[in-house]
């Protein structure tokens, strides 16, 4: 079976651009050559993507379409059939959603290089994206504000035309997505912008200087792109009220600044012809005893929601549930407030080194499951990096590709298109090794609750020395990281994208290391082991000390491949605390052993279990508060 495609016949104008990006993007899938395949595109314009392939004689198909990111699709399923080996069958998809986006995070200390957005751009739409958001806190620039964004790596105004140019040309819509009120604490933080401040990252609603600071944002945030739309954030806004707003006005109803706020801020969009979103869960936080976005108590007074502007929509975000009646039951919760919201699902990115994808899998099937169910026009899956940014974005894709066969009716049981082999085509990887990467942070848990976890985060940063968390450390866990690291060793990694497998293996060699360490150190200290101790010295703590010093180069390099250099200096700090650390923990094991009269006042003291043994593979740790139990950092 010919694995390439030879020529594009009578391609429309409005493809044309994106089908020679994708040709130079994949050159050993395209070559004009009598053995490979030709496609013909056929526009047939209808309200929702879709699109049917019908493969004709000999080497030819046509692939009739209703919008361009319908048409990048089916050949996104094309060239995944003919990598994979499969004969290409006719196929007949067309999307539950008018809209489906993907969210890049942009503002958790890693920016993306715009070659490295445009060639997400290109995976999305071979997936069947039609939307893309990029969320800026405060990596955007606002003319006449140079402190803002202040040395983290934004993008300029010209740099945003050129994402929106790029993406147009895949038929796509580039949504802005920034933050109105919370969330701006790397704003807030410069003597510049203090007076704005209500809390550390809240700003201070009902101020005339707020107000218009805000217009200068969302004037400046959407200025560069062709949407309409924008997305002004207002989630999370913990506190707001409380700082200097309730020293200037006294206290007051958080519902009732939120609204306020909020209207003004809808006003400002429509002022400037624009059709504003936000994130739903400060009403519901609001409205619950327990600031839980998702308490089942919640209640939000009805002349409190007749308070939100008519204009505004609202988007619901969820990436923790696995049962779906949960998904129907919010959905049907934001219509009692007199809305049909966006669906945003969650691809767990944050906080780990790779994304945990099976746990993103089961939210997305129970989420977009509901959604098609309620008839939503609009579904997005989102990627964050909250605590620094860690993640390969790309490790994320997998679960893009599920998140958007799952919004054209695919299901993991379909026989002709299964997730694995569009996979193969819209990014050239392998998807079964992509998700066994996963596996370091799915540590022998007991229910598929503990998937939330990130152990493997937080024992790779954990103080090798202090050892505080070690009671939370199971002895099967260095078994576990072992078998991982050695399965990733010999997991197919035949496709150009498989290179980044290197990254979550070494990842779970040096786990594998790091958990013996822990789990060996204290006790043979404390037992007087010198032998033991001996071999944690000459030879654990060396081999630990080289592979950080391998993983900190291999992850340098992904960096600068993925992002602006702005930002690694902040995981450089952790590479170089740990590597100070081990060399900390070597030299005065080796004062110890010369002479054992000589006390480590580290391993003197005696950890705590901190959290129930039930609980401790759901805990999810940031750096700091695993690198040291001081809140000084």
């Amino acid at each position: 079976m010919p694995r390439t495609l030879k020529i594009f016949r009578r391609t429309p104008a409005e493809l044309s651009v994106a089908l020679d990006e994708i040709t130079r993007a994949f050159p050993h899938r395209f070559r004009d050559n009598a053995l490979g395949w030709e496609i013909e595109f056929v526009p047939c314009p209808a309200e929702r993507p879709g699109f049917l392939f019908e493969a004709g004689p000999g080497q030819t198909a046509r692939i009739y379409y209703s919008q361009p990111a319908a048409a990048f699709r089916a050949l996104g399923i094309l060239m995944g059939q003919l990598e994979s080996g499969l004969p290409p069958v006719s196929l007949d998809q067309k999307s539950s959603f008018r809209q489906l986006g993907a969210m890049l995070d942009v503002s958790r200390n890693g920016v993306l290089r715009l070659d490295t957005v445009k060639k997400l751009i290109r995976h999305f739409a071979l997936i069947g994206i039609n939307e893309v958001m990029l969320y800026t806190e405060d990596t955007y620039e606002i003319p006449g504000e140079p402190v803002f964004g202040y040395f983290r790596g934004g993008y300029s105004q010209e740099e945003l035309k050129s994402i929106d140019n790029y993406a147009a040309a895949f038929g796509m819509e580039v949504i802005p997505c920034i933050q109105t009120l919370g969330h701006l604490e790397q704003v807030l933080q410069w003597p510049t912008y203090r007076h704005l401040k209500d809390t550390d990252g809240v700003l201070l609603a009902g101020d005339d200087e707020t107000d218009a600071f805000v217009e200068k944002m969302i004037v400046a945030a959407s200025t560069p792109f062709r949407s309409k739309r924008i997305h002004i954030g207002m989630d999370e806004a913990h506190g707001i009220g409380s700082g200097l707003y309730r020293l200037k006005n006294g206290l007051r109803p958080p519902f009732e600044i939120l609204c306020e706020h909020l209207s003004k801020t809808v006003a400002t969009c429509e002022r400037h012809g624009l059709h504003p979103m936000i994130w739903s869960d400060m009403f519901f936080r609001l409205g619950s005893r327990t600031n839980n976005y998702y308490d089942r108590d919640s209640r939000i007074d009805p002349a409190i929601s007749a308070q939100i502007p008519e204009g505004v929509e609202l988007v619901y975000w969820d990436y923790y549930h696995t049962q779906s009646e949960f998904y129907d039951e919010w959905i049907d919760r934001h219509r009692q407030l007199g809305k049909k919201p966006l669906f945003a699902a969650g691809i767990w990115t944050w906080n780990r080194f790779w994304a945990q994808l099976p746990h993103s899998r089961d939210t997305l099937n129970a989420g977009m499951a509901a959604a098609r169910r309620e008839k939503l026009d609009e579904a997005v899956v989102t990627m964050w990096g909250d605590d620094g940014m860690e993640c390969d974005i790309f490790s994320a894709l997998p679960a893009v590709q599920i998140f958007g066969d799952l919004a054209y009716g695919q299901s993991p049981e379909d026989t002709a298109c299964t997730h694995a082999s569009n996979f193969a085509g819209s990014v050239d990887g392998t998807f079964d090794s992509w998700f066994a990467a996963s596996a370091p942070a799915l540590v022998p848990a007991d229910s598929p609750a503990d998937y939330e976890a990130n152990a493997d985060k937080w024992i790779f940063w954990h103080d090798p020395l202090l050892g505080f968390l070690e009671h939370q450390i199971r002895h099967e866990y260095a078994a576990h990281f072992k078998r991982t690291a050695e399965a990733l060793s010999q997991a197919p990694a035949n496709r150009h994208e498989d290179r980044r497998l290197d990254f979550p293996r070494r990842v779970a060699s040096l786990l594998h290391a790091k958990c013996e360490l822990h789990l060996t150190l204290r006790p043979a200290y404390q037992s007087n082991d010198l032998p033991t101790l001996r071999r944690v010295h000459d030879s654990l703590l060396g081999q630990l000390s080289d592979s950080v010093g391998q993983l900190r180069d291999v992850h340098e390099s992904l960096w600068h491949e993925n992002y602006r250099s702005f930002g690694w200096e902040v995981l450089e700090r952790r590479y170089a605390g740990l590597l100070s650390r081990l060399h900390t923990l070597k030299r005065k094991l080796a004062l110890h052993l010369q002479d054992p009269s000589v006390k480590i006042d580290e391993l003197e003291c005696a950890p705590q279990q901190l959290w129930p043994p039930e609980q401790t593979n759901t805990v999810t740790l940031t750096h700091r508060q695993t690198a040291t139990p001081s809140t000084i950092a």
